[in-house]
């Protein structure tokens, strides 16, 4: 069923309160049309009516299809269709008791009529486009809920696998540090699967649709930072190793505790390295760094890469923003950054970037550390 909006709603108010203070109508009434077919009556939607007991009807054997642009005036009541591109979209009607309408007064009449017609036609639009956004956003959801169902068994056979596989290997084995790194990262992807299995409003916003995978809720609390970037330079070495990078790790004997969130700063750190390896050509290298501060803890990623641009340095942390690389032959989305970002910001900690073209980038992580 067609309904008007509350903003049709509050413009057809306002345009009645027009024709009563400013032309003396007495009663008027503003209706949109569900539809329109020769030699059948109109379906009228109520939008707005004044006085509320006084609706205006239509004239019997009212020829709606064949009525001009000068509508109809009959005994002192006017009736407008409203118009937008040949189709009618409702009616106004409104009427007087003491005199008839002078030829000026229609013409003003005439102008209110043709604004609620462009307000009816927006409106109408608005409205489709919501029912299409909606729709659209059922088959996405459907689609994902899906594939995400679709995804478990395999992740789960994976995980299967790599711990029967971690009971065949002894500890001493130089595999063994792969074999958890696979079980640590489909835990991952676990806890990453069930984030994006909570409830969540059919319609979101533009901000919140984008954030719609990152922690509903952080708990910020002491952790520790060792077993975090051990765990990134298992997977760092060997993507390193497999791309002709060398990657180093420039960590002190001994790390303080930092204040944070244990999954949400190795997904961080994570999409820092990647990122860093990515844009690093062969024979380069990346390193992992950690400055220990009396208040807080700096962690930083240096590569030898492509190096960004100072015009794309302020956009850098945009969500879908590659700038430059975006017209290079390295894939990729834009959305580490803007990922990364957004959860060490969580943290309440902050990220700083210092890059020069062809010479390389270093991304800075500052948090507090733990007392």
């Amino acid at each position: 069923m067609l309904v008007a909006s509350p903003d049709l709603i509050a413009l057809a108010r306002s345009q009645i309160i027009l024709l009563t203070q400013s032309l003396g109508a007495v009663a008027s009434a503003i209706y949109i049309t569900e539809n329109v077919s020769d030699g059948m009556p109109p379906n009228l939607v109520e939008v707005a009516v004044f006085p509320e007991e006084g609706a205006i009807a239509l004239p019997d054997s009212f020829p709606i299809l064949s009525m001009g642009i000068g509508g109809l005036v009959r005994q002192r009541r006017f009736v407008l269709p409203l118009i937008y591109k040949d189709t009618i979209l409702g009616f106004l009607m409104t009427g007087r008791d003491d005199r008839d309408w002078l030829e000026y007064e229609q013409l003003q009449i005439q102008q209110i009529a043709n604004t609620l017609a462009i307000a009816c036609a927006l409106d109408r639009h608005n409205q489709w486009l919501a029912a299409n956004q909606q729709r659209n956003y059922e088959h996405q959801s459907n689609f994902l809920a899906s594939l995400l169902h679709q995804l478990r068994n395999p992740l789960t056979a994976i995980r299967t696998f790599a711990q029967l596989l971690s009971r065949r290997i002894v500890a001493e084995d130089p595999n063994q540090k792969f074999v958890v790194g696979i079980l640590r990262e489909t835990q991952h992807i676990q806890d990453l699967i069930s984030e994006a299995d909570r409830p969540a409003q059919l319609l979101l916003s533009q901000a919140e649709s984008e954030k719609a995978l990152l922690p509903a809720a952080m708990e910020i609390a002491p952790i520790d930072l060792s077993e975090i970037l051990e765990a990134i330079i298992n997977f760092a070495s060997a993507i390193a190793q497999e791309r002709n990078i060398q990657f180093l790790a420039n960590l002190p004997s001994h790390l303080p505790k930092v204040l944070g969130n244990e999954s949400s700063l190795r997904e961080a750190i994570g999409n820092l390295v990647e990122n860093a390896l990515k844009y690093t050509p062969e024979m380069g290298y990346v390193r992992l760094g950690v400055d220990v501060k009396p208040d807080t803890i700096y962690i930083y990623v240096q590569d030898t890469g492509v190096g960004i641009p100072d015009s794309d340095l302020p956009r850098l942390f945009e969500r879908n923003f590659r700038g430059r690389q975006a017209d290079g032959n390295i894939s990729g989305t834009g959305l580490g950054l803007a990922i990364a970002n957004e959860l060490v910001q969580k943290m309440e900690g902050s990220i700083h970037v210092i890059s020069q073209v062809g010479k390389g980038s270093t991304f800075a992580v500052t948090l507090k550390r733990a007392i």
